[in-house]
């Protein structure tokens, strides 16, 4: 019966997993056409960190009954998780996603693990040993994805279906203009040194894939010392919609 109810969890999981992925691929298809209609990148964060903030925070407060201290370095750690998984991580896809595709942003999010076990390796928390065949498979698997990563950077391909290049040259331009500050000083900045459009997103896409990989390292050893997964996903919005909010006031004033 053990062996069963294992069995059943299990597939729970996959299936969770798997329903999780068909979402993702859909607000990727769902977010490109909000921003080919001209919605500012940081309106929809903003939107959208406070709407999950208001879901979160209750349900934490209801489901999670242990009231664990907030000490400083909690603080701290819940501070540099909006910071990269949330305001990090979403601007960045968005502006890589405005001036790519969504069938190009979902592929290069498999970049994610490689990022994440890098920066676990670098703090302690992941071993290699390299006498092993698992951890030369880890080394192995790593390069090939990076080696991936700058291919996509630099070499693009002809058009087989959707969008030619001078159409998403022009699509890219009209997106551009209709995303107001901040994002569009620091766009301009790249754009002096001879960054095109194209380029310029696939960085900003490798760039969510960091800061998404940090927010995962961060938050593995943070789980141990403070378990509330729904309270830590709450801080982190709370501090990424700071973020947002700040960036959105900024870019008001410009």
């Amino acid at each position: 019966m053990a062996a069963v109810a294992a069995g059943g969890e299990a597939w729970k999981a996959h299936a969770a997993m798997a329903l999780v992925q068909l979402f993702t691929g859909g607000y990727h298809v769902i977010t490109k056409v909000a921003l080919n209609v001209g919605i500012n990148q940081l309106v929809f964060c903003v939107f959208r960190d406070l709407i999950a903030l208001c879901i979160l925070a209750p349900v934490a407060y209801m489901r999670e009954k242990v009231r664990l201290p907030i000490t400083r370095p909690l603080l701290l750690s819940f501070f540099f998780l909006g910071l990269t998984g949330i305001f990090g991580n979403q601007l960045l896809f968005l502006i890589g996603l405005s001036y790519t595709n969504p069938t190009y942003a979902a592929a290069v999010q498999p970049a994610i693990p490689v990022f994440t076990f890098l920066l676990a390796a670098l703090m302690g928390t992941e071993a290699v040993n390299l006498l092993r065949t698992e951890g030369q498979l880890k080394v192995g698997g790593t390069l090939v994805c990076v080696s991936g990563a700058i291919l996509m950077v630099l070499f693009r391909g002809l058009a087989v279906v959707g969008y030619k290049e001078s159409e998403l040259g022009e699509q890219s331009e009209i997106s551009a203009r209709a995303q107001p500050e901040p994002s569009g000083w620091l766009i301009s900045y790249f754009l002096d040194f001879g960054f095109d459009h194209w380029h310029l997103g696939v960085l900003c896409l490798i760039g969510n894939c960091m800061c998404m990989a940090a927010y995962l390292a961060i938050q593995a050893p943070l789980l141990s010392k403070y378990p509330a997964s729904l309270s830590v996903t709450a801080y982190s919005y709370f501090f990424g919609a700071l973020f947002m909010v700040s960036s959105f006031r900024n870019g008001l004033k410009r």
